[in-house]
């Protein structure tokens, strides 16, 4: 059987964080769950970006082998 696994990774280090770094990343968190259900993620190399609310990208989840 092969096993897969989502890999996420957001950086925090940019203005967006700054005032309400937790308000910031629970927004998204949300919007990234939302793109997950959306474009229904499931295979290896499947992948949503985080946009922050500059709309800068500072994240990425994908789906990988194990």
């Amino acid at each position: 059987m092969k096993y897969k696994k989502a890999k996420f990774v957001i950086h925090m280090d940019n203005a967006a964080f700054e005032d309400a770094p937790a308000q910031e990343l629970g927004r998204i968190l949300r919007n990234v769950a939302e793109d997950i259900e959306w474009h229904s993620l499931s295979h290896v190399g499947d992948a949503v970006f985080a946009l922050d609310s500059n709309g800068n990208s500072v994240g990425k989840l994908e789906i990988v082998d194990e």
